[in-house]
């Protein structure tokens, strides 16, 4: 019997490019699993500022928790 997945909360990752910081939206595909990128799952985009990344890390959260 296959172990069903189980997902993350969504957070918020932080990366340099170019000299600037830039922050992305993400969760793990499977909270049992090692943090790494064919585990991730992201949505959005890069945002400049933080706070963006933060409201939308909350909306996917709370849309989840009504779900």
């Amino acid at each position: 019997m296959e172990k069903q997945k189980q997902p993350s909360i969504w957070k918020v990752s932080a990366n340099p490019i170019a000299g600037r910081m830039f922050y992305g939206v993400y969760r793990l595909r499977d909270v049992n699993e090692i943090d790494h990128s064919g585990n991730r799952e992201t949505r959005g985009g890069w945002y400049e500022h933080r706070e963006e990344a933060e409201a939308l890390a909350r909306r996917l959260n709370t849309e989840e928790a009504v779900s």
